[in-house]
């Protein structure tokens, strides 16, 4: 039995919460085509907030699922069983708004976006991160995260942040000091999801293929991967890393 209700990214990231993608998810791998769509769609948003401050805008779905993690640490954990590419969009999109507005209108919007919607504030290490990718992403993501000189590699993780870093220098009016935080309340606050949230013992791996099998097709090796993966509840991570993802090239 699942359940299904509208939300926005502000209710979904606010308060201790963390959306695990799974390592049977694929990579990361949006491109400028979609993210082309996405930011006309926000900044079509952002000026009919301005005469309208209740507008939205639909952009799809997210299928949630309890963590096997989740325990009495205080933050609720979730498993990311479709709607990945979109989530990691949006938080990529929001690193970039905080560097744009630490950067240009003072550091307190570093902090604020970081313990609102980025990370969770003295949880853990293992629990710091309000989203967390797969391993294949994580540098990259962390990098971005971090603001350290990594951050906008050639990676699509890379090339999604240096996108939204052009796209924010282009629309930065400097005759109107409101037009950054204006994108930034229509992401927050203006763009529908809706929350699909399965319940403790749906299988959620038959959910993530059903959900696939329209659109582009499971290969082979996503469905074993899928198999395998769902036989390793606990141990996934380091079989993953040992067995699974390819080599690094130096």
């Amino acid at each position: 039995m699942v359940a299904a209700r509208e939300t926005t990214l502000q209710e979904l990231l606010e308060g201790a919460k963390q959306y695990q993608v799974p390592l049977y998810q694929r990579t990361y791998s949006w491109t400028k085509l979609q993210l082309e769509r996405l930011w006309n769609d926000i900044l079509k948003l952002a000026e009919d907030q301005v005469a309208d401050p209740s507008a939205t805008h639909f952009i799809g779905s997210l299928v949630l699922a309890p963590s096997p993690a989740n325990g009495p640490t205080g933050v609720a954990e979730y498993l990311v069983v479709d709607g990945q590419q979109r989530l990691t969009t949006l938080t990529i999109l929001l690193c970039a708004i905080r560097d744009r507005r630490a950067q240009h209108e003072g550091p307190m919007h570093r902090d604020r976006l970081n313990q609102q919607y980025l990370v969770n504030v003295w949880k853990s290490e293992r629990q710091r991160l309000k989203l967390v990718p797969t391993q294949a992403d994580r540098a990259a993501y962390l990098a971005c995260l971090d603001s350290t000189p990594q951050a906008g590699g050639a990676d699509p993780v890379g090339a999604a942040y240096r996108f939204f870093v052009a796209q924010l220098a282009a629309a930065d009016d400097p005759d109107d000091p409101l037009d950054i935080e204006r994108i930034e309340n229509a992401v927050i606050s203006g763009l529908a999801l809706v929350s699909v949230t399965a319940q403790p013992g749906d299988n959620v791996h038959r959910i993530f293929e059903s959900l696939n099998n329209t659109g582009l097709k499971l290969t082979q090796a996503d469905l074993l991967r899928n198999y395998l993966f769902m036989r390793l509840p606990s141990r996934g991570e380091t079989v993953y890393r040992s067995l699974w993802q390819p080599p690094t090239r130096g």
